[in-house]
């Protein structure tokens, strides 16, 4: 691991990183009973609308995001004031934020297929997955093309909201959703990991503080969405499957 001119890369060092993503989840369950470490409870018993703390944080991430946008001549409360601090005081770069924003997700995956039973089964969780990570895709790249923020370093005008903050904090709210109850360590290391991806995104000038608050708020919002919604889908999916099979027998 090596120091140069102000980087933080090197090929061992990416490989250390992703060693540990890949653990991750191995290191969790660390002495549970695969497949007998949480059981799973059916869609009829959980509840129909999630608890509130998990609405109240991207109901404040992305206001106070949002407020840090304008420019506030001579105020410690604006992007331009805490990017200039950031930027004083830290003087790396690192590729590390772009293998760390898939941390989470890896975790929820490797837990998956380790056989970990969490709050859905496997078919159910991959689906809610893929929505909540395409709610997220589809608003965040509607956003970087809409609203064309200029990055801090002025590569390109993609900067507003985070890419790598949101999948970061997606991957983070699907294990808190699915392996709360394996383990309180699983929660704890998916926001460790996304919250790490949000603060490199900074140190490396890609990205404004008020860019990392709104991806994470966007991230955690369409977890949140997507376990909200996926149950109707499914219900809805069901019954046109069942009235299409009902129509091919009556024709034959």
């Amino acid at each position: 691991m090596t120091k140069q001119k102000g980087q933080f890369d090197s090929p061992f060092s990416c490989w250390v990183l992703l060693s540990w993503l890949f653990l991750f989840p191995l290191l969790t369950t660390y002495g549970q009973p695969v497949n007998t470490v949480f059981q799973r409870t059916s869609w009829d018993t959980i509840p129909a609308s999630p608890t509130a703390f998990r609405w109240v944080a991207p109901a404040v991430l992305i206001p106070v995001g949002l407020a840090l946008l304008p420019d506030y001549p001579n105020s410690h409360l604006d992007r331009f004031y805490v990017r200039g601090e950031i930027q004083d005081k830290i003087h790396f770069r690192t590729h590390a934020d772009d293998y760390l924003q898939y941390g989470p997700a890896v975790a929820w995956a490797g837990l998956s297929l380790a056989g970990v039973k969490g709050r859905s089964n496997p078919l159910d969780r991959a689906f809610i997955g893929v929505l909540a990570y395409g709610i997220s895709s589809v608003v965040v790249l509607g956003l970087k093309h809409t609203t064309n923020e200029l990055r801090p370093d002025g590569s390109n005008s993609l900067s507003f909201p985070s890419g790598h903050t949101t999948d970061a904090f997606t991957g983070a709210g699907l294990l808190d959703r699915e392996f709360r109850g394996v383990s309180p360590w699983i929660p704890i290391g998916g926001y460790a990991m996304a919250t790490s991806t949000g603060i490199l995104r900074m140190t490396n000038d890609k990205h404004w503080i008020s860019d990392v608050l709104v991806g994470a708020g966007i991230g955690l919002l369409s977890t949140e969405v997507a376990y909200h919604v996926y149950p109707w889908l499914k219900r809805k999916l069901g019954r046109h499957k069942s009235a299409l099979h009902q129509l091919i027998s009556a024709r034959l």
